[in-house]
Protein backbone atom coordinates (compact mmCIF):
# COMPACT_ATOMS: atom_id res chain seq x y z
CA UNK A 1 0.00 0.00 0.00
CA UNK A 2 1.42 3.52 -1.11
CA UNK A 3 0.61 6.57 0.38
CA UNK A 4 -1.68 8.98 -1.61
CA UNK A 5 0.24 11.92 -3.03
CA UNK A 6 -1.18 15.62 -3.73
CA UNK A 7 -2.12 16.35 -7.70
CA UNK A 8 0.55 18.37 -9.59
CA UNK A 9 -1.75 21.47 -9.35
CA UNK A 10 -2.15 20.65 -5.25
CA UNK A 11 1.61 21.07 -5.25
CA UNK A 12 1.63 23.44 -7.17
CA UNK A 13 -0.64 26.16 -5.20
CA UNK A 14 1.16 24.76 -1.74
CA UNK A 15 4.43 26.05 -3.72
CA UNK A 16 3.19 29.11 -4.13
CA UNK A 17 2.06 29.55 -0.48
CA UNK A 18 5.44 29.28 0.16
CA UNK A 19 6.97 32.89 2.15
CA UNK A 20 8.11 34.43 -1.44
CA UNK A 21 11.51 34.74 0.62
CA UNK A 22 12.02 31.69 0.40
CA UNK A 23 10.45 30.16 -2.61
CA UNK A 24 13.70 27.90 -3.35
CA UNK A 25 13.89 26.55 -0.37
CA UNK A 26 10.01 25.94 -0.22
CA UNK A 27 10.43 24.53 -3.41
CA UNK A 28 13.07 22.01 -2.37
CA UNK A 29 11.44 21.33 0.75
CA UNK A 30 7.94 20.44 -0.86
CA UNK A 31 9.88 18.09 -3.77
CA UNK A 32 11.33 16.14 -0.73
CA UNK A 33 8.15 16.25 1.14
CA UNK A 34 6.01 14.31 -1.78
CA UNK A 35 8.47 12.29 -2.74
CA UNK A 36 8.89 10.85 0.80
CA UNK A 37 5.19 10.35 0.64
CA UNK A 38 5.33 8.19 -2.59
CA UNK A 39 7.59 5.37 -0.85
CA UNK A 40 6.14 5.65 2.82
CA UNK A 41 4.16 3.17 4.95
CA UNK A 42 0.57 3.36 5.87
CA UNK A 43 -0.40 4.77 9.22
CA UNK A 44 -1.70 1.32 9.74
CA UNK A 45 -2.35 -2.05 8.00
CA UNK A 46 -5.72 -1.91 5.83
CA UNK A 47 -8.68 -3.12 8.04
CA UNK A 48 -12.24 -3.20 7.96
CA UNK A 49 -13.68 -0.92 10.83
CA UNK A 50 -17.89 -1.52 11.05
CA UNK A 51 -19.69 1.30 10.20
CA UNK A 52 -16.83 2.74 7.76
CA UNK A 53 -18.70 2.26 4.48
CA UNK A 54 -21.62 3.99 5.76
CA UNK A 55 -19.69 6.43 6.97
CA UNK A 56 -17.35 6.82 3.65
CA UNK A 57 -20.78 7.39 1.80
CA UNK A 58 -22.11 10.19 3.92
CA UNK A 59 -18.60 12.14 3.75
CA UNK A 60 -19.11 15.06 1.61
CA UNK A 61 -15.43 13.60 0.10
CA UNK A 62 -12.98 10.68 0.33
CA UNK A 63 -10.54 11.85 2.73
CA UNK A 64 -10.27 12.94 6.46
CA UNK A 65 -8.38 15.92 7.53
CA UNK A 66 -7.18 16.45 11.37
CA UNK A 67 -5.57 19.91 12.32
CA UNK A 68 -2.98 19.70 15.41
CA UNK A 69 -2.83 22.74 17.18
CA UNK A 70 -1.49 24.10 20.84
CA UNK A 71 0.85 25.91 22.50
CA UNK A 72 4.59 25.28 21.54
CA UNK A 73 6.25 22.88 22.76
CA UNK A 74 2.99 20.31 23.52
CA UNK A 75 4.19 18.69 21.10
CA UNK A 76 2.23 19.00 18.23
CA UNK A 77 5.04 17.78 15.38
CA UNK A 78 5.48 14.47 17.42
CA UNK A 79 2.12 13.41 17.50
CA UNK A 80 1.94 14.29 13.87
CA UNK A 81 4.66 11.43 13.46
CA UNK A 82 3.23 9.43 15.57
CA UNK A 83 -0.49 9.61 13.50
CA UNK A 84 1.80 9.08 10.11
CA UNK A 85 3.76 6.15 11.33
CA UNK A 86 7.05 7.73 10.17
CA UNK A 87 9.00 10.98 10.91
CA UNK A 88 7.96 13.79 9.19
CA UNK A 89 7.48 17.00 10.99
CA UNK A 90 10.51 18.60 12.76
CA UNK A 91 10.25 17.63 16.01
CA UNK A 92 13.09 18.54 18.42
CA UNK A 93 13.43 19.50 22.37
CA UNK A 94 13.73 23.16 22.51
CA UNK A 95 12.46 26.22 24.29
CA UNK A 96 11.25 28.19 20.89
CA UNK A 97 9.20 26.72 18.20
CA UNK A 98 10.77 23.84 16.13
CA UNK A 99 7.79 24.37 12.99
CA UNK A 100 8.22 27.39 11.25
CA UNK A 101 5.32 27.30 9.11
CA UNK A 102 2.65 24.97 8.32
CA UNK A 103 2.85 21.69 6.88
CA UNK A 104 0.35 18.83 5.51
CA UNK A 105 1.60 15.40 5.43
CA UNK A 106 -0.68 12.51 3.94
CA UNK A 107 -1.38 8.59 4.79
CA UNK A 108 -3.81 5.46 4.90
CA UNK A 109 -5.63 4.27 8.10
CA UNK A 110 -8.14 1.56 7.17
CA UNK A 111 -10.47 2.35 4.71
CA UNK A 112 -9.31 6.44 4.97
CA UNK A 113 -6.92 8.35 3.39
CA UNK A 114 -6.29 11.09 6.26
CA UNK A 115 -4.50 14.46 5.99
CA UNK A 116 -2.33 15.17 8.75
CA UNK A 117 -1.62 19.84 9.09
CA UNK A 118 0.94 20.26 11.47
CA UNK A 119 1.10 24.08 12.63
CA UNK A 120 3.57 26.94 13.73
CA UNK A 121 2.79 29.17 16.65
CA UNK A 122 -0.82 30.80 15.42
CA UNK A 123 -2.36 30.75 19.37
CA UNK A 124 -0.02 32.30 21.41
CA UNK A 125 -0.26 36.20 22.43
CA UNK A 126 2.79 36.45 20.27
CA UNK A 127 1.07 35.84 16.79
CA UNK A 128 0.34 39.44 16.09
CA UNK A 129 3.61 39.79 16.43
CA UNK A 130 5.15 36.65 14.42
CA UNK A 131 2.70 36.54 11.74
CA UNK A 132 1.31 40.74 11.46
CA UNK A 133 -0.32 40.17 7.96
CA UNK A 134 -1.75 37.06 8.86
CA UNK A 135 -0.69 35.38 5.76
CA UNK A 136 0.58 31.92 7.76
CA UNK A 137 -3.09 32.03 9.27
CA UNK A 138 -4.41 31.86 6.02
CA UNK A 139 -1.88 29.22 4.55
CA UNK A 140 -3.44 27.08 7.55
CA UNK A 141 -6.90 27.88 6.64
CA UNK A 142 -6.19 26.70 2.76
CA UNK A 143 -4.11 23.94 3.59
CA UNK A 144 -7.24 22.40 5.18
CA UNK A 145 -9.75 23.76 3.08
CA UNK A 146 -12.97 23.12 2.80
CA UNK A 147 -12.18 22.70 6.67
CA UNK A 148 -10.74 19.84 9.14
CA UNK A 149 -13.00 16.90 9.83
CA UNK A 150 -11.10 17.17 13.33
CA UNK A 151 -8.85 19.53 15.34
CA UNK A 152 -6.59 18.01 17.61
CA UNK A 153 -5.95 20.15 20.61
CA UNK A 154 -2.52 18.74 21.86
CA UNK A 155 -1.13 19.48 25.34
CA UNK A 156 1.03 17.77 27.96
CA UNK A 157 0.23 15.22 30.64
CA UNK A 158 0.33 16.56 34.14
CA UNK A 159 0.97 19.89 32.47
CA UNK A 160 -2.25 22.24 31.70
CA UNK A 161 -0.44 25.28 31.80
CA UNK A 162 -1.88 29.45 31.37
CA UNK A 163 -0.03 28.88 27.66
CA UNK A 164 -2.25 26.09 26.70
CA UNK A 165 -5.10 27.86 27.86
CA UNK A 166 -4.10 30.76 25.86
CA UNK A 167 -3.74 28.54 22.75
CA UNK A 168 -7.06 27.11 23.11
CA UNK A 169 -8.47 30.79 23.24
CA UNK A 170 -6.12 31.76 20.39
CA UNK A 171 -7.68 28.33 18.72
CA UNK A 172 -11.18 29.77 18.93
CA UNK A 173 -10.39 33.42 18.24
CA UNK A 174 -8.64 32.06 14.71
CA UNK A 175 -11.55 29.48 13.97
CA UNK A 176 -14.37 30.73 15.79
CA UNK A 177 -16.15 29.03 19.09
CA UNK A 178 -17.76 26.33 16.82
CA UNK A 179 -14.99 24.39 16.23
CA UNK A 180 -15.08 23.05 20.18
CA UNK A 181 -17.69 20.51 18.56
CA UNK A 182 -15.05 19.55 16.11
CA UNK A 183 -12.21 19.55 18.27
CA UNK A 184 -10.71 16.35 20.42
CA UNK A 185 -8.16 17.22 23.14
CA UNK A 186 -4.98 15.01 22.87
CA UNK A 187 -2.57 14.15 25.37
CA UNK A 188 1.22 13.56 25.15
CA UNK A 189 3.40 11.75 27.37
CA UNK A 190 0.81 8.46 27.92
CA UNK A 191 3.36 6.38 29.17
CA UNK A 192 3.18 8.91 32.45
CA UNK A 193 -0.19 7.77 32.86
CA UNK A 194 1.49 4.22 33.95
CA UNK A 195 -2.10 2.11 34.49
CA UNK A 196 -4.43 4.70 35.38
CA UNK A 197 -7.17 5.63 32.94
CA UNK A 198 -7.13 8.74 31.38
CA UNK A 199 -10.77 9.70 32.00
CA UNK A 200 -9.90 8.92 35.82
CA UNK A 201 -7.36 11.30 35.74
CA UNK A 202 -9.21 14.18 33.73
CA UNK A 203 -11.99 13.45 36.24
CA UNK A 204 -9.90 13.26 39.13
CA UNK A 205 -8.06 16.50 37.84
CA UNK A 206 -7.57 19.84 40.31
CA UNK A 207 -7.07 22.10 37.45
CA UNK A 208 -10.55 23.29 36.88
CA UNK A 209 -9.58 24.78 33.35
CA UNK A 210 -8.67 21.48 32.37
CA UNK A 211 -11.79 20.17 33.37
CA UNK A 212 -13.87 22.48 31.31
CA UNK A 213 -12.26 22.18 28.59
CA UNK A 214 -12.69 18.79 28.27
CA UNK A 215 -16.57 19.05 28.90
CA UNK A 216 -16.90 22.51 26.50
CA UNK A 217 -15.19 19.26 23.70
CA UNK A 218 -17.32 17.14 24.41
CA UNK A 219 -15.32 14.49 26.83
CA UNK A 220 -13.58 13.85 23.66
CA UNK A 221 -9.65 12.97 24.47
CA UNK A 222 -6.83 10.30 23.89
CA UNK A 223 -3.41 10.04 24.86
CA UNK A 224 -0.03 9.04 22.78
CA UNK A 225 3.10 7.85 23.30
CA UNK A 226 5.07 9.61 21.06
CA UNK A 227 8.41 7.12 21.67
CA UNK A 228 5.52 3.58 21.04
CA UNK A 229 6.85 1.72 17.93
CA UNK A 230 4.82 -1.61 16.76
CA UNK A 231 1.56 -2.54 18.12
CA UNK A 232 1.08 -0.01 20.91
CA UNK A 233 1.77 2.61 18.56
CA UNK A 234 -0.84 1.39 15.99
CA UNK A 235 -3.18 0.86 19.11
CA UNK A 236 -3.04 4.46 19.94
CA UNK A 237 -3.43 5.85 16.35
CA UNK A 238 -6.59 3.46 16.00
CA UNK A 239 -8.15 4.77 18.89
CA UNK A 240 -7.63 8.12 18.17
CA UNK A 241 -9.06 7.67 14.55
CA UNK A 242 -12.10 5.93 15.62
CA UNK A 243 -12.66 8.83 17.73
CA UNK A 244 -12.37 10.63 14.89
CA UNK A 245 -14.91 8.97 13.27
CA UNK A 246 -17.24 9.03 15.73
CA UNK A 247 -17.35 12.76 15.26
CA UNK A 248 -17.81 13.00 12.02
CA UNK A 249 -20.65 10.44 11.90
CA UNK A 250 -22.19 12.70 14.39
CA UNK A 251 -21.69 15.68 12.13
CA UNK A 252 -23.33 13.93 9.11
CA UNK A 253 -19.88 13.64 7.24
CA UNK A 254 -19.41 17.21 7.13
CA UNK A 255 -16.26 19.15 8.32
CA UNK A 256 -15.94 22.13 10.25
CA UNK A 257 -16.64 25.18 8.59
CA UNK A 258 -16.96 28.89 8.87
CA UNK A 259 -16.78 32.40 6.91
CA UNK A 260 -12.87 32.19 6.14
CA UNK A 261 -13.37 28.44 4.84
CA UNK A 262 -16.66 29.27 2.58
CA UNK A 263 -14.09 31.93 1.32
CA UNK A 264 -11.41 29.54 0.33
CA UNK A 265 -13.57 27.49 -1.44
CA UNK A 266 -15.54 30.36 -3.35
CA UNK A 267 -12.19 31.40 -4.55
CA UNK A 268 -11.18 27.98 -6.16
CA UNK A 269 -10.64 29.75 -9.75
CA UNK A 270 -8.53 32.75 -8.69
CA UNK A 271 -4.64 32.55 -8.63
CA UNK A 272 -3.17 30.76 -5.63
CA UNK A 273 -1.23 34.37 -4.52
CA UNK A 274 -4.90 36.45 -4.99
CA UNK A 275 -6.49 33.83 -2.84
CA UNK A 276 -4.35 34.45 0.05
CA UNK A 277 -4.43 37.40 -0.19
CA UNK A 278 -8.03 37.78 0.30
CA UNK A 279 -8.43 34.71 2.92
CA UNK A 280 -5.68 36.73 4.91
CA UNK A 281 -7.45 40.04 5.06
CA UNK A 282 -10.61 37.74 5.58
CA UNK A 283 -8.85 36.32 8.90
CA UNK A 284 -7.71 39.58 9.28
CA UNK A 285 -10.90 41.24 10.12
CA UNK A 286 -11.83 37.86 12.02
CA UNK A 287 -8.70 38.84 14.52
CA UNK A 288 -9.70 42.63 14.72
CA UNK A 289 -13.34 41.60 16.00
CA UNK A 290 -11.86 39.11 18.26
CA UNK A 291 -9.17 41.54 19.94
CA UNK A 292 -12.26 44.16 20.63
CA UNK A 293 -14.73 41.45 21.80
CA UNK A 294 -12.03 39.73 24.06
CA UNK A 295 -11.09 43.46 25.66
CA UNK A 296 -14.95 44.00 26.66
CA UNK A 297 -15.83 40.83 27.60
CA UNK A 298 -12.46 41.06 30.28
CA UNK A 299 -13.68 44.09 31.79
CA UNK A 300 -15.93 44.13 34.61
CA UNK A 301 -19.63 44.55 33.48
CA UNK A 302 -20.01 48.41 34.59
CA UNK A 303 -16.95 49.22 32.42
CA UNK A 304 -18.29 46.87 29.36
CA UNK A 305 -21.52 48.89 29.30
CA UNK A 306 -19.45 52.39 29.47
CA UNK A 307 -17.23 51.01 26.31
CA UNK A 308 -20.07 49.60 24.81
CA UNK A 309 -22.44 52.83 25.13
CA UNK A 310 -19.04 54.92 24.35
CA UNK A 311 -18.80 52.73 21.10
CA UNK A 312 -22.36 53.68 20.08
CA UNK A 313 -22.41 57.39 19.98
CA UNK A 314 -18.75 57.36 18.51
CA UNK A 315 -20.33 55.52 15.94
CA UNK A 316 -23.42 57.92 15.57
CA UNK A 317 -21.29 60.72 15.55
CA UNK A 318 -18.98 59.52 12.69
CA UNK A 319 -22.42 58.69 10.74
CA UNK A 320 -23.47 61.86 11.49
CA UNK A 321 -20.43 63.80 10.11
CA UNK A 322 -20.30 62.06 6.75
CA UNK A 323 -23.60 62.75 6.13
CA UNK A 324 -23.61 66.75 6.84
CA UNK A 325 -19.80 66.99 5.89
CA UNK A 326 -20.05 64.49 2.61
CA UNK A 327 -18.97 65.94 -0.32
CA UNK A 328 -20.73 67.82 -3.39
Amino acid sequence: NSIPTHTCEEKAELRSFSDPTNQEEGALAEDRHHSHLEVAEPLCPSRHHEGSEDLQAALQEPRLRLLLAGRTGAGKSSTGNSILGRKHFDSRLRATSVTRSCAVASGRWAEWDVDVLDTPDLFSSEVARTDPDCKERGRCYLLAAPGPHALLLVTQLGRFTAQDQQAWRGVKALFGDGVSAHTIVVFTRKEDLAEGSLQDYVRDSENQALRQLVAECGGRVCAFNNRATGPEQEAQVTELLRLVEDLVRDRGGAPYTNDVYRLAQALGGVSPEERLRKVAERVAQKQQGCCLQRFLCEKPKAQRTWWALALAVLAIVILIALFFFKGP
